[in-house]
């Protein structure tokens, strides 16, 4: 209750202080083309006291299947006039971008926006300048299913992560045309390669658009892949239950995430990336299949920021929400093939478990007794780069 109650109180003060000021802030007049909402497009009447008072205390963004999207938002007062921008700069889309719909239902249906490019909503109360930002979790980029902004997690004193500045991914070498060109209305500086050569030379260097320059900062996987090779490539169900049966699949990938923290090499790679963030880069990394070593960079982050453990855990886990697609591929074909029997002892290596980012945060509090204590001593992180972090990554 302290999150909601802190937030309400940080709200109802902004919006308090906007009362009687009208709009001031510089909202564009128009809707977008084919807006599912066409009462946008008329002047609003003078907002009501209640209006001014009004205040979004969240709100979330569903995608369509017809490329639309469906806007959602609670506030203070859920029947007030609500306005929705929408623009592809995150910092504030009610000054850079154009009113999309408006509406007194909790919720608005957006169309006609340009699918090539990354969108950003802002909820913001009739007659006031403040307001909730919004996104898609999920960038949507053709050839890259894991590809998610970082932005909108809450922190566990109420601030929230911005959104378009820290990107996570899976690889980008199998991006369509119409994948890099997404990819490229991100407005990205430097893209962070955590595989190993072996990975590239497999799948291809990531593809990225004009502009954005490529870091390699390679990391080992600990050989999942060979292992899963290994496995499915002998065809043998007794000797597949011997390498990958009675839990031993899921403790291999328990111990790579135990080798995060523990081997220097690899916590140099870590502490890169998250030292370019904090400097104000805009940035995506990535891995093969932006689960494992994407997974702990993007925990690193998360917890570094103050978000709470079950939503770091949630995001980490929803890998296997975004990859399901590609995994059920793999396995069915391996299924087809004969090659394997049993697909549930190959699947704990191709998703993600609890249970193996229980084992990096276990390990950070053996080696360095505290999360604070890895971020300084493992990461080589002081105390004015985290600070440069959570000023630059955090806000109201």
């Amino acid at each position: 209750m302290r999150v909601r109650r802190s937030r309400i109180a940080s709200l109802a003060l902004v919006s308090a202080l906007t009362v009687g000021l009208g709009t001031t802030a510089a909202l564009a007049a128009e809707p977008v083309a084919g807006s599912a909402d066409q009462s946008a497009a008329a002047t609003p009447a003078p907002a009501s006291a209640a209006d001014a008072l009004a205040s979004v205390l969240d709100a979330s963004v569903a995608v369509g299947t017809d490329g639309s999207y469906t806007v959602s938002w609670t506030g203070l007062l859920a029947s007030a006039q609500m306005n929705v921008y929408a623009s592809n700069d995150a910092a504030d889309p009610a000054r850079s971008g154009t009113k999309v719909a408006s509406s007194r239902t909790g919720s608005a249906v957006v169309s006609g926006l340009d699918p090539a490019k990354r969108w950003y909503f802002k909820v913001v109360p009739a007659g006031t300048a403040y307001g909730v930002v919004t996104a898609p979790r999920a960038v949507g980029e053709q050839g890259a299913l894991n590809t998610r902004d970082l932005g909108g997690y809450r922190t566990s004193w109420g601030l929230t992560v911005k959104y378009g500045q820290v990107f996570r991914s899976d690889g980008l070498g199998r991006l369509t045309d119409a994948g890099v060109a997404k990819l490229g209305s991100l407005g990205l500086n430097t893209a962070y390669d955590f595989r190993v050569d072996g990975e590239i030379g497999s799948n291809g260097p990531n593809k990225l658009p004009a502009g954005v320059s490529s870091q390699s900062v390679p990391l080992s996987d600990g050989g999942v892949v060979g292992l899963v090779v290994q496995a499915v490539s002998s065809g043998d169900p007794v000797k597949q239950q011997a390498l990958l049966g009675d839990g031993k699949a899921a403790k291999f990938l328990e111990d790579v995430n135990r080798s995060f923290v523990d081997d220097p090499a690899k916590r140099a790679q870590f502490g890169t990336v998250l030292k370019a963030i904090a400097n104000g880069d805009k940035v995506l990394f990535n891995c093969s299949a932006g689960k494992d070593r994407t997974g702990w960079m993007a925990a690193v982050v998360l917890t570094a920021l103050g978000v709470d453990k079950d939503t770091v855990y949630r995001d980490y886990l929803a890998s296997n929400d975004y990859l399901k697609p590609s995994i059920d591929a793999t396995l069915n074909g391996m299924v087809a093939s004969g090659a394997l029997k049993d697909p549930e002892l190959v699947r704990p290596l191709l998703g993600v478990q609890a249970s193996y980012l229980d084992a990096a945060f276990d390990e950070v509090r053996a080696v360095y007794g505290s999360f604070d204590a890895y971020l300084r001593d493992g990461l080589g992180i002081d105390g004015l780069t985290l600070a440069q972090l959570k000023l630059r990554l955090l806000t109201v």
